[in-house]
């Protein structure tokens, strides 16, 4: 870990502390002018709040005008609602950063280009139905769609199953012979994530290892979870394992769990997704086994990829896709309190975000833009505030 923080620091400057002397060489491409941007979050949920939160620390710090809007009812059409709401101001932001949506990509993307909006997509993939007007990735057919970035769903559903089958054996949940059962909540049919993540799972639970009993929709809520868990149980006594596509499922996964009379962690294995904080809690008591995370940072990788783009450094200009992907990190008991130490606003605060800019730092400007590499580097910089 030591090895590998030091590596990471020394890619970004040697340092992640304050950037003393910035590197501001202009570009001829550059505007003159710093980015007016707003995120629309696709919900009020525990984790969209902390993503915001994060890119309000990297905006600040980039000196981005950045402003974000919650979609409260959590729909697609009230999403586009939001979207038509933000490019109806009289000052029209520069640019979007959104989520996709099932039935309103197109409309979305058409808004944007009709007020002379850029737009960034974030986490959901471009639904299957839009791809043949919009394209499959940024540029393709639409100038005004300038990049996207997302995690890697698929692969995360299926690191969760595994997780889960390989926590189940070790406690001794079933015969070394047999499948391992599980149950497993997903989020909205509008999700692209929930629906990659579900993808992932299939995948995993081909019945040699581990053996998908039913998946339930409980569109990413707590209450749907612990009800729909609870049905779930009396169906399938021989439950070990429950894969739930967030923490948020999670939680009431196990509270439905405990009132069946079983203890997560012992009698069956939970995992979620989101590190959200309350999960961690949970992982240090034993209640959650894993939550696969770190794409809270996402939102604010793509705010520092729309400024330098802004600013004449363009993420895309190596030749390398406009499309970016990352992977999921696991949180367990192993490495809880490292994980959440990333999560302290505090130390969001003590790390300088233009450490990774291209504008502010000319030696980044020779390596093509990576999505991974600058997401381990924000890791690298959280857990080196207060000594980790």
């Amino acid at each position: 870990m030591v090895l590998r923080v030091v590596l990471m620091i020394s890619l970004f400057l040697g340092t992640v502390g304050r950037v003393a002397d910035a590197d501001t060489l202009p570009n001829p491409s550059a505007s003159d002018t710093l980015p007016n941007v707003v995120f629309l979050s696709p919900d009020t949920s525990r984790f969209w709040h902390m993503v915001a939160g994060f890119m309000e620390q990297v905006a600040a710090d980039l000196e981005v005008e950045f402003d974000v809007l919650f979609d409260e009812e959590r729909h697609r059409l009230s999403y586009l609602k939001l979207v038509q709401q933000v490019l109806s101001r009289e000052e029209k932001p520069d640019y979007l950063i959104i989520m996709w949506k099932e039935q309103v990509t197109a409309q979305i993307l058409d808004y944007a280009r009709r007020q002379s909006v850029k737009v960034f997509s974030f986490n959901t993939a471009v639904p299957e139905a839009a791809r043949e007007k919009v394209g499959s990735a940024p540029r393709e057919k639409l100038e005004n769609w300038i990049g996207h970035l997302g995690v890697d769903n698929v692969s995360g559903g299926q690191i969760l199953a595994r997780m889960l089958d390989q926590r189940a054996r070790a406690l001794n949940l079933v015969r070394s012979d047999e499948p391992v059962p599980v149950v497993a909540l997903t989020g909205t049919l509008d999700s692209s994530a929930a629906r990659d993540r579900s993808l992932g799972l299939l995948e995993a639970t081909d019945g040699a290892g581990s053996e998908l009993l039913q998946s339930v929709r409980a569109d990413w809520s707590e209450q749907e979870a612990r009800d729909k868990t609870s049905v779930l149980l009396r169906r399938y006594p021989n439950t070990a394992a429950i894969w739930s596509a967030s923490d948020g499922m999670a939680f009431g996964a196990m509270d439905a769990a405990r009132r069946a009379g079983l203890r997560p962690g012992n009698d069956l294995v939970v995992g979620g997704i989101d590190w959200e904080p309350e999960a961690l809690a949970a992982i240090r008591a034993g209640d959650l086994y894993v939550s696969l995370g770190r794409h809270f940072m996402g939102g604010g990788l793509a705010l520092l990829l729309v400024h330098d783009y802004h600013r004449g450094y363009d993420f895309a200009d190596s030749g390398q896709s406009a499309s970016m992907h990352y992977q999921f990190k696991a949180a367990t008991a192993d490495n809880v309190d490292n994980i959440a130490h990333m999560l302290a606003p505090e130390n969001w605060k003590a790390v300088d975000f233009r450490a990774f800019s291209r504008v502010f730092n000319s030696q980044l400007r020779e390596v093509p833009v990576s999505a991974e590499r600058l997401m381990d580097g924000f890791s690298a910089a959280l857990m080196q505030q207060g000594g980790r």
